[in-house]
């Protein structure tokens, strides 16, 4: 009896990591953009606009730091530079995100 309990639980996990390996592929597969992806110049001004807002709130919080006395002023700066050079890297990249580096390790390989 206590050999067959311990077969039907063995069972049960191998199940549930079979099923949950197949959910976490599929939800990998889902997040991934696809590579050929192209915004039209309408859409990249619209992402654009959005983005440069994000990027006017981010560096008022830094400001704000900075001026509460939580960052000094150079490593305000530093941040804010660091901000303005992303935003222009995005732009080059018309505002497609690239994949996660590290996605390569979660991706089944045959």
């Amino acid at each position: 009896m206590k050999r067959m309990t311990i077969n039907i639980i063995t069972m049960f996990i191998a199940a549930a990591v079979i099923s949950l390996n197949g959910t976490a592929e599929a939800a990998e597969k889902q997040q991934q953009p696809p590579a050929h992806v192209t915004l039209t110049d309408q859409q990249k001004t619209e992402i654009e606009q959005l983005e440069a807002d994000i990027l006017k709130k981010r560096k008022d919080v830094i400001s704000k730091y900075v001026q509460y006395g939580v960052l000094p002023k150079e490593r305000g700066e530093h941040i804010k530079n660091h901000m303005d050079k992303h935003f222009e890297m995005m732009k080059q990249h018309g505002f497609v995100p690239k994949p996660h580096p590290h996605q390569h390790k979660f991706e089944k390989k045959h």
